[in-house]
């Protein structure tokens, strides 16, 4: 295996780029190098605002390949004896082989004339150029630019190509740019550009020229650092994923400076302030023993130690005043009121075909006033308060400027305004849950509002047909649907999507309601088969899915997979399937025992009444894995009855009344799954 280094110098790119531009070099290297049949380790891949660099062990030969090459049908090459005619010599001396080296092999309905070719790999050194010009040209970005007079699209302006193979440069040229044994260091603290002589002195080289090119190593001492900073004032850092990846792609040799604020800012929300630093300026905040904010930030430089006070005064400048601008915003909001900042929600449009954001919140009222009376009666007046001012911080100045903030602004105005804690809190979480995994509202008051929210976003767009794609949901109704299944799964709630649904009386018609379960059913399907259900096992519950309590149908679900491990499974499973299929093209026919003849049909039948009454007390205390294995009970008597008794009798009213006993039957097998799905 021989040494490859590639890296690609650019221009800063834009640090939300990279994390996907990291895997799709390392996917695309694999797929182009397969495809030139390279073997590979699994190679590096590194970046930097200023670089995208792979390196990776690399064998010295392409692999032979054999390829098939076919000829002219067997009965004209050769003649009824089996010697060559004209036409084998042809195409033997063709593929440049002897004609005894051709082969006879079947292709569709004949048999004709083939050579095998062995192509044997060349030196992968003579490839390597074409290989990487490959790979450059297979990146691709969500905006691409051009620069200067070139026709080369790339993410930002190409600077450099550095190609090493085996510490001997690939010659190559991309619009004008060849490539070399050079780089760049830290573009202000390195003097440029940087000789790369040896592929294994290329990380330690770039680092004495104050560039950390393993992501990993970086992100590792930006962490340390920040968690060295906070130390010092006896604090913690709070080290967001999201920021931390962030900061780690828009520097190449992290230094963390610790700066200050006027404590004074600290009588603003905390989320206001955190806001400010994390996503407006990207700065870390810390926060002191208690929990309570700190009035220290971090901010992670990408210049010297001795620039380290420019940036301190550079930051608190800029934090003060961008904490003036938000403590403008928080007084007018807090000056205007609730009251008017609900009033003026009228004057916002939510959409043309929809009215306002006023008319919106009406909608939401309505939903979960029905929801409250239905599971939380007792609690329906303060819903319905929560519900009332829930989007009015929609038309306050400091969410106008943080959009992040919405709700949670909410819920300090109302407090403001003498209103309950629990009103505020629900207000505060009811954008909540945003993914499967997302936490749900803590309160009962915020998941009703969520849902009620979330429901009508739902049937606004069913309303106006803007529905989502295969591969699109621009209005994030997939997101819409997800919020609500994880409250209802989470909380518990006994409710059905059905019952969920039928709470929207604005807007659609019966008709769209059924679209509208049926899809927030679908996102239900899709959860159980993320958490290791399989299809067929998720069909066993397809009866129940839009008619029982969402949670319900997850523990049914789990009870099946549960039951399907017990040694006398299979048994119970061929004799449901038994009965499945023998009733499975009929309607439904009713049953009357006086009809019975045989003692089997009546076993059968006093058996299925004694078990009923078992079931449902089981199904009542949702027990459903007892259940099935008191189902399970009835495989000797199903059995027995199938064993001795002619279903398919002459006499036509016999017929029907046993096909009507089977029908009963497969209810009662049915009543917590239909496992005749599972295969």
């Amino acid at each position: 295996m021989a040494n490859l280094l590639f890296e690609i110098g650019v221009e800063e790119i834009p640090a939300r780029f990279i994390p996907s531009t990291i895997s799709q070099l390392e996917e695309n290297f694999k797929r182009i190098f397969e495809e030139y049949r390279i073997n590979f380790e699994k190679p590096k891949v590194y970046a930097t605002p200023r670089r995208l660099t792979i390196k990776a062990k690399i064998s010295q030969q392409q692999t032979t390949q054999e390829k098939l090459i076919w000829g002219p049908p067997a009965h004209v090459a050769f003649d009824k004896n089996g010697n060559p005619d004209a036409p084998a010599l042809a195409f033997a001396k063709a593929q440049g082989i002897e004609v005894s080296e051709l082969q006879i092999k079947q292709k569709g309905k004949g048999n004709y004339v083939c050579a095998v070719i062995k192509e044997k790999g060349k030196n992968t050194e003579e490839v390597l150029h074409e290989v990487l010009k490959s790979l450059f040209f297979s990146l691709t970005f969500p905006k691409m630019m051009r620069w200067g007079n070139g026709h080369l699209k790339f993410v930002r302006p190409v600077r450099w190509l550095l190609a090493l193979y085996e510490d001997r440069v690939i010659e190559f040229e991309i619009d004008g740019i060849k490539s070399d044994c050079k780089t760049s260091g830290h573009r202000f603290l390195a003097e440029n550009p940087l000789t790369i002589s040896k592929i294994n002195e290329y990380e330690n080289h770039l680092e004495k020229a104050f560039v950390i090119v393993d992501q990993e190593k970086r992100k590792e001492t930006i962490v340390n650092q920040a968690i060295k900073c906070a130390e010092k004032i006896s604090c913690t850092v709070l080290l967001d994923d999201s920021l931390v990846e962030e900061v780690n792609y828009l520097v190449e040799f992290p230094d963390t400076v610790l700066c200050v604020f006027s404590d004074q800012y600290l009588s603003l929300p905390e989320e206001l302030l955190i806001t400010v630093m994390k996503d407006h300026q990207r700065y870390f905040a810390v926060i002191d023993s208690s929990g309570r904010l700190n009035n220290h930030f971090i901010v992670v430089s990408n210049t010297s130690l001795e620039n380290r006070e420019n940036v301190r005064r550079g930051a608190e400048r800029v934090i003060r005043a961008r904490f003036e601008d938000a403590r403008f915003y928080y007084k007018e909001d807090l000056k205007n009121g609730i009251e008017r900042l609900l009033e003026a929600t009228k004057g916002i449009v939510y959409h043309k075909k929809l009215g306002s954001l006023y008319d919106k919140t009406i909608r939401i009222i309505n939903i979960a006033t029905k929801l409250s009376q239905k599971l939380l009666p007792e609690k329906t007046e303060l819903i319905r308060l929560a519900s009332k001012y829930c989007k009015a911080d929609l038309a306050s100045g400091v969410v106008r400027e943080f959009p992040e903030l919405q709700g949670i602004m909410g819920g300090y105005y109302v407090r403001a305004a003498n209103l309950p804690d629990e009103v505020a809190q629900a207000i505060n979480e009811h954008y909540l849950p945003k993914t499967f995994q997302d936490k749900v509202p803590s309160s009962d008051a915020g998941c009703i509002i969520s849902i009620a929210d979330k429901l009508d976003h739902i049937a606004s767009f069913f309303y106006l047909e803007e529905l989502p794609t295969g591969t699109e949901d621009p209005f994030g109704l997939r997101r819409a649907a997800n919020g609500i299944i994880a409250i209802l799964l989470k909380k518990k709630y006994s409710i059905s999507i059905k019952d969920v649904v039928d709470m929207i009386d604005e807007l659609i018609d019966e008709e769209t309601k059924k679209r509208i379960a049926s899809f927030i059913a679908q996102r239900l399907e899709s959860y159980l088969e993320t958490s290791g259900y399989d299809v067929n096992m998720i069909k066993t519950v397809n009866d129940f899915i839009l008619n029982r309590p969402v949670y319900e149908i997850k523990n049914r679900i789990q009870a099946v997979k549960l039951f399907q491990k017990d040694e006398e499974f299979e048994s119970f499973f061929l004799a449901v399937k038994r009965v499945s299929n023998i009733i499975k093209d009929y309607e439904k026919i009713e049953l009357n025992p006086e009809l019975f003849i045989t003692e089997e049909e009546k076993e059968l039948y006093k058996v299925m009444l004694k078990n009923r009454e078992t079931i449902t007390i089981y199904l009542k205390h949702e027990q459903f894995l007892e259940a099935l294995n008191h189902l399970n009970q009835l495989t000797p008597v199903i059995n027995n009855f199938f064993d001795r008794v002619l279903v398919m009798d002459k006499n036509e009213h016999i017929k029907r009344n046993r096909i009507a006993l089977i029908q009963e039957l497969s209810e009662l097998l049915k009543s917590v799954a239909d496992i005749s799905k599972l295969y």
